[in-house]
């Protein structure tokens, strides 16, 4: 008999077209249209909402029982023609579920049919991404439709071949609408505002500021004239390591522009990385405001040694964050005792066990890639961390445990502000230092509590049995 557990309990990943919506949401003038059930779009408008706390607007092709035997044909047009009269979008991702992927519908030949038959499909981008459900993670389904739609706008949009000497930044992972904010503003001080193309920017379309006004779409997102200029561009950068980025690549290997990946920026080493990255693109110094935040995060981490020194930690959540919440817990003295990805990726073992060999630690760093929450929680135990770093997803075995938990990554659920953590850059280090070392003080200062209310009360049933002495005896 094996002890191995074949079915998933509770998974610690979302499916592959979640991904792909967050993708497409970071690109101008954009709607979702999911080729599926209605349910698939219901939970993943939820989902998404409950997070960013934005409406999310996500079309559904509402395959029914019908559609199952028949093809969904008939609903993906009529779907299209929907969203183009209610929406006007300039772009629409079409993206599969488990139900359209596994009854087999041709979706780039039905797409092919509606251009033919529809007057207006010429006005309009539709892109489809295959994204079932079944296999690989949300991270996959976004670097998918990442991938596919650069591949659209460069291959098949307008524009020319003049060099335009800019910089593409590609993100290899979903990331607040704040470090998005935060990237473009290093970018803006050590290349020049003009001088890049961020792709995709939920800066705006999943953080959107109240102006009274009724929006179908939200404004932002990366802009479709850009997109279609990133075959010009100097060079690109690749935010993230543990996965391939599929767009950097092509842009690398069908236009000849030069790609360089880079880990997401958490923590002082990655901070560093791209900083000097950037100062080589920009032929200049860093910038000196830079080099101030710097040392800002280096005094904060000599104040906040004392407090993190020897903490035993559990991270968990999406590669690239979990990779530099590592980094970043490394280099605060913080034992990092379990190490869990949500899901496998060709090269986190490799950059993870590299960070965790500079440092010559005294404990053992455990890694885990792709563990449901079932198994996660038995690791939790087995391990003993004093305390947790990822999503909201892990509460439960935190309360279970009774150590405390700092929210961070995708989803969370019941704590608002999701869209505001910021992670990266010198700053985002500062703040998330502050969270956990407050963090710290506050539950020893909890424990010092209990402690102390159960000495006084111990005090006071000595003193009641004394009492109760003193009176038994006869006078």
């Amino acid at each position: 008999m094996t002890e191995r557990n074949y079915t998933t309990v509770n998974p610690c990943v979302m499916c592959q077209p979640m991904g792909s919506v967050m993708a497409f949401k970071g690109i101008e003038s954009s709607m979702v249209l999911m080729h599926g059930s209605q349910g698939c779009s219901t939970y993943m408008r939820l989902h998404l909402s409950h997070h960013f706390r934005e409406p999310v607007d996500i079309a559904s092709t509402s395959l029914s029982e019908r559609g199952a035997v028949y093809g969904g044909s008939e609903n993906l047009k009529k779907g299209l023609r929907n969203v183009i009269t209610r929406y006007h979008p300039k772009v629409i991702g079409v993206t599969t579920t488990c139900l359209a992927e596994t009854i087999g519908d041709d979706v780039r030949r039905i797409l092919q049919e509606f251009r033919e038959e529809e007057n207006n499909a010429d006005d309009v981008h539709i892109i489809s991404v295959s994204t079932p459900s079944y296999e690989d993670s949300h991270t996959t389904g976004f670097i998918k439709a990442v991938d596919a739609i650069v591949r659209h706008f460069t291959e098949y949009g307008m524009g020319n071949d003049i060099f335009n000497n800019k910089l593409n930044v590609v993100l290899g992972e979903n990331i607040a609408p704040e470090d998005t904010r935060e990237l473009k503003r290093m970018l803006k001080a050590t290349i020049g505002p003009r001088s890049f193309i961020f792709m995709p920017d939920t800066s705006e379309t999943f953080d959107a500021p109240m102006t009274g006004k009724v929006e179908k779409i939200f404004p932002g997102g990366t802009p479709l004239s850009e997109i279609t200029y990133m075959k010009n561009c100097a060079a690109s950068i690749g935010l993230g390591i543990t996965s391939d980025n599929r767009a950097v690549d092509h842009l690398e290997t069908k236009y000849n522009v030069p790609a360089k990946r880079v880990p997401m920026p958490i923590g002082l080493e990655y901070s560093d990385r791209i900083m000097s990255v950037l100062s080589e693109i920009a032929g200049s110094e860093i910038p000196e405001a830079y080099r101030k935040e710097r040392g800002r995060l280096i005094d904060a981490m000599v104040d906040v040694h004392k407090y993190l020194y020897g903490t035993r930690v559990a991270i968990y959540g999406d590669p690239e964050m979990v990779l530099g919440m590592l980094s970043m817990s490394l280099e605060n003295g913080m034992y990092p005792v379990l190490v869990a990805p949500s899901c496998k990726t060709p090269a986190f073992r490799e950059h993870a066990q590299e960070r965790i060999d500079a440092m010559n630690l005294d404990c053992e760093v455990k890694i885990f890639e792709g563990l449901d929450f079932d198994a996660f929680n038995d690791a939790v135990k087995e391990a003993e961390p004093e305390i947790l770093i990822g999503n909201s997803n892990g509460k439960y075995i935190s309360q279970q445990i009774g150590i405390p938990l700092i929210r961070v990554g995708f989803p969370i659920h019941d704590r608002v502000g999701a869209q505001r953590i910021l992670l990266m850059g010198y700053r985002g280090a500062m703040n998330i230092l502050d969270r956990i070392t407050n963090t710290i003080l506050e539950t020893k200062d909890i424990e010092l509590e209990k402690k102390w209310l159960q000495n006084k009360s111990n005090d006071l049933q000595e003193s009641c049995c004394d009492l109760r002495s003193a009176h038994m005896q006869p006078h």
